[in-house]
């Protein structure tokens, strides 16, 4: 047994010689991390992202050194709208590893795209803005300012929740549903937004009676609490989180951004002078006709969105029978495709069930199908479509008897492309989850030498 600590081998595991470890508790704490890691990505490839931040996060607390999970922890906090935390975890991540590390590719995005952090701020801004006012009982202005932060930033799954509950603590079940399913869109299993959507479909009079003598344990709602004191706990995080990010985006941001926007500047006030000279009233005639186009153009968007959600809505229960049909025929990789892009949010909880029992069907000859012809495709030199067949049959299982070939095969075209952290981790899953894989020695030996150049 190797030692995680210092890497020496001991032989009959227990106590490591060289530097006094546990090496047998190391090792079952280490699977421990592995196994949060494994739940953590098949939790974010659902979209499931509050799942998979849970998961990373004890991943990590185990093992802090585990840049990788730290990377799509990133990941999972950037698609929920929380910015100055996928940031943070960029960092660490960079700091523990600067060579190959794709976080380093992230934290430069967005150092090229400062309006993003910017826009973020305003967000986060609005939110806290909105707080306030729902605390001051101007629940018409907080609506309006929610509103702005979730156009702003269109995953801001907090945003969208607190509308809902504004909307359920005045009995517009219509638009709290709309926005619950928002929320959900951008975190499929959001517990708040899951929540909010049973108090809808329990059919209760309104927010405060739908429940009266039960508590959320899962996120720390009460019914029997008023909007105003439904708010109070989020003050801090938010303005912490405000607060992080406008550090963090003085520290990567504005050194690069201060000559771009003096240039902006100069422009801007060049315009100003020309509209001064041309509006002999300012401008203030133009600021209304603008303000009234833009409230129509933010009307017609959301009704927009709204049409297009239930056309997709309806394709999804078309894809839904269309499978069960395919199955029938023993058509798996055509069933497995359509299975795969279902969202549960648009199913009843039988529909849903029927849906698990179709997968576990149909994912694994899937799976096998689409292996054989990303073999067949890598033996013949077509690495682009050898490469998008294997992922796909990951996306279907990755446990199968064949998944230990697919990961070493995808760490050869990683190889290939120059991705060796990438082809660390493939070989690493191999030499980790398959011990009596046909692949392992050749796994082993990929990986060490790899591990070594770098």
């Amino acid at each position: 047994m190797i030692c995680h600590n210092c890497g020496l081998d001991v032989p009959n595991g227990g106590i490591c010689p060289s530097c006094g470890a546990d090496t047998v508790l190391m090792e079952k704490a280490r699977n421990a991390s592995l196994r949060q890691y494994n739940k953590g990505v098949a939790l974010a490839k659902e979209d499931d992202y509050s799942g998979a931040i849970a998961c990373l996060n004890r991943c990590i607390l185990i093992d802090k050194s585990n840049y990788v999970a730290r990377n799509l922890l990133g990941i999972a906090y950037y698609q929920v709208g929380m910015v100055s935390d996928a940031l943070k975890q960029w960092v660490i991540s960079a700091s523990i590893r600067s060579k190959n590390n794709p976080a380093e590719k992230y934290i430069a995005s967005l150092q090229k795209n400062a309006r993003l952090l910017d826009k973020y701020n305003d967000a986060i801004s609005m939110y806290n803005n909105a707080l306030k006012q729902f605390k001051q009982g101007s629940n018409d202005l907080a609506i309006i300012q929610l509103k702005k932060a979730v156009n702003l930033s269109p995953n801001f799954v907090e945003a969208y929740n607190l509308i809902t509950a504004y909307y359920l603590s005045i009995n517009d079940k219509f638009n709290a549903k709309k926005y619950a399913a928002m929320a959900l869109k951008c975190d499929k299993r959001n517990s708040r937004a899951m929540y909010y959507l049973s108090v809808i479909a329990s059919g209760s009079a309104d927010f405060a009676s739908s429940d009266k003598n039960k508590n959320d344990s899962s996120d720390g709602y009460n019914s029997k609490k008023s909007l105003r004191d439904i708010i109070k706990p989020e003050v801090a995080t938010f303005f912490i989180g405000a607060v992080i990010t406008a550090a963090l985006f003085a520290v990567f941001v504005v050194p690069s951004y201060i000559d771009t926007q003096n240039a902006k500047i100069t422009n801007l006030e060049r315009r100003v002078e020309e509209l001064l000279d041309e509006n002999e009233n300012g401008t203030s005639a133009f600021a209304l006709k603008y303000a009234k186009l833009e409230e129509e153009n933010a009307a017609l968007k959301e009704e927009n969105a709204y049409y297009k959600n239930e056309d997709g809505v309806r394709q999804q229960k078309t894809d839904y029978q269309l499978s069960e049909g395919y199955i029938l025929a023993g058509r798996y990789e055509e069933a497995a495709e359509l299975l795969s892009g279902l969202d549960s949010a648009n199913f009843t909880e039988e529909e849903n069930a029927n849906i698990q029992t179709m997968k576990d069907s149909c994912y694994v000859p899937a799976a096998e199908a689409v292996y054989e012809k990303g073999s067949e495709a890598f033996s013949s030199g077509d690495i682009a479509g050898a490469k998008e067949l294997l992922l796909k049959s990951l996306i279907y299982t990755e446990t199968a008897d064949f998944s230990d070939d697919v990961l070493y095969i995808l760490g050869q075209i990683s190889e290939a492309e120059g991705d060796n952290a990438q082809a660390t981790e493939y070989y690493g899953r191999v030499v980790n989850e398959f011990s009596s894989s046909n692949v392992y020695s050749q796994s082993e030996s990929r990986l060490q030498e790899l591990l070594v150049q770098n």
